[in-house]
């Protein structure tokens, strides 16, 4: 072949490979979504956990029979299209929606929801949502009778927290259910990878009664450290984040992304554990109460945009929540003043706090520490990962742990944490000689079944103002959600404490 059809035939193939690699290309639409969370998933049994770095993940993949709306307080439909209420207010007649599926591809049935309820009422995460049922019945297929023992204001509030699973799935897992990937769930979203320590991926379900969600594809990873977690979200690797209030500012002036702070619907808190030394001292604890500083733990942790908070429930947005009783505000004198009627002239060391690392508790531990040894209280900080230091405050093997929960909607959703059918879900254990914690009892008892909202207020107002003369749990703050997502990204709500990802969608 000579020089010249050698040239002819490089123009050629040039000339080809400039025209095709010059033609406009089409924009590919994203179809994923890389989320993080701040510890390792402790399992994916819905029935099995009330940790919301757990429920942030798991309520994408089960439903309740009903839902209700973080931002609006109202209650809409899920599995349950419709309910009904007997006339003495013991049976509830739930109808539900036709043509809900499983992941598994079974349509669920009354039977499905009958087993799950009486399942999680023997779980520790859901007994303090279920103990007003005494049974759950299937009545046909798309019918349920759920029964109760006693008249309950806020059945609606905790059925939302109880997760609808298939009996099927559960059985033919066994014992290995919740440790491996399943297809128990009605969710948006089923679950497809899962290693709970490194990643988890899920795919869009494509049977969802609500149509099938506009993003396909979650890929979920745990990242304990809230900065290693903002670098991964600067570099690309993460396209939604709950951002380190230290780095808003900048995250904002860059104006590379989609930022909000939302008030969370959360309450963090310090227990104390009153079995654990000196702290069995009342005027001991009070002192701590009152040498807390609020508001510097807020601007440390939070910059100042949390809410101080007075109440463990938030008024207004739980109902039944009283708004005034006994509180504790900073008055470091009256801390030394109680330090010494304690017996404690000289100073008092009580054991450490207990928090998890690399968190904002963590922030607030060391406020809490100086806070103590202004007025004559030492301590240590010890820190332990997310779910070594439930299971420890649960045993109540600690001495002052610094913790936080989120609202369901309703007062009672602190029967949990302080009535006596809650052992194993409580931190702080009030049965004994020392506390009248059968009067708690009673009066959470008599609140969860008030139908009168003024009655059921005040009914509240004299369980706080004991509760809180215990100083065993104090109320600090209610936290911010500073929220940072891809510019491209369309979220219409960020919600105050559960993302809802079916919602979501990239720009086309």
């Amino acid at each position: 072949m000579n020089k010249r059809r050698l040239f002819a035939l490089w123009l050629l193939v040039f000339t080809f490979g400039f025209l095709v690699s010059s033609k406009p290309t089409e924009a590919v639409k994203r179809d994923s979504l890389n989320i993080s969370v701040l510890a390792i998933l402790s399992t994916v049994d819905p029935h099995g956990t009330r940790n919301l770095q757990d429920m942030n993940f798991l309520k994408q993949v089960y439903e309740p029979l009903v839902w209700q709306n973080e931002i609006t307080g109202e209650f809409q439909p899920l599995i349950a299209e419709g309910y009904t209420v007997s006339e003495d207010g013991l049976t509830w007649t739930f109808k539900l929606r036709k043509g809900v599926k499983f992941h598994n591809g079974d349509l669920l049935k009354a039977s499905d929801v009958a087993f799950s309820l009486r399942r999680v009422m023997g779980k520790p995460a859901g007994v303090s949502f279920t103990n007003a049922i005494a049974d759950a019945v299937a009545v046909d297929d798309e019918t349920v009778n759920i029964i109760l023992k006693r008249k309950s204001a806020s059945l609606l509030s905790n059925l939302t927290q109880l997760a609808i699973i298939s009996e099927k799935e559960v059985e033919k897992q066994g014992e290995a259910f919740g440790t491996i990937v399943n297809l128990a769930g009605t969710g948006p979203y089923y679950l497809t990878f899962l290693d709970r320590a490194v990643k988890w991926d899920c795919q869009a379900f494509p049977d969802y009664y609500r149509g099938e969600a506009p993003i396909k594809f979650l890929h979920y990873k745990p990242i304990s450290d809230p900065s290693a977690g903002l670098i991964t979200f600067e570099s690309g690797e993460l396209d939604w984040y709950i951002a380190p209030i230290a780095n808003w500012d900048d995250l904002i002036n860059s104006k590379k992304y989609n930022t909000e702070v939302v008030g969370a619907n959360h309450i963090s808190y310090a227990a104390i554990n009153w079995m654990r030394g000196p702290l069995e001292n009342d005027n001991l604890r009070k002192a701590i109460a009152y040498a807390i500083d609020k508001e510097a733990m807020n601007m440390v942790c939070f910059n100042g945009l949390a809410t101080i908070a007075d109440f463990q429930e938030r008024p207004g947005v739980n109902n039944g929540a009283p708004s005034e009783g006994i509180t504790y505000s900073y008055d470091p004198e009256k801390a030394r003043q109680l330090v010494i009627e304690a017996g404690y002239e000289k100073g008092v060391d009580v054991g450490k706090i207990l928090c998890i690392p690399g968190t904002y508790y963590e922030k607030m531990a060391q406020v809490m520490q100086a806070n103590l040894a202004d007025v004559g209280i030492t301590c240590g900080i010890e820190l332990y990962e997310n779910a070594t230091a439930l299971a420890m405050v649960r045993r109540q093997e600690f001495d002052i742990t610094l913790q936080g929960y989120n609202y369901i909607g309703d007062y009672e959703n602190l029967r949990r944490f302080v009535h006596s059918d809650a052992k194993g879900s409580y931190y702080v254990k009030f049965e004994g000689e020392k506390f009248d914690y059968k009067r708690f009892d009673e009066l959470l008892d008599r609140g969860g079944q008030e139908l009168d909202p003024v009655k059921r207020q005040a009914i509240y107002k004299e369980f706080n103002d004991l509760l809180m003369d215990t100083a065993c749990i104090l109320p600090i703050f209610h936290k911010a959600q500073p929220y940072v997502w891809h510019k491209d990204l369309q979220i219409p709500h960020n919600y105050p404490n559960y993302p809802q990802i079916f919602e979501w969608s990239w720009k086309d």
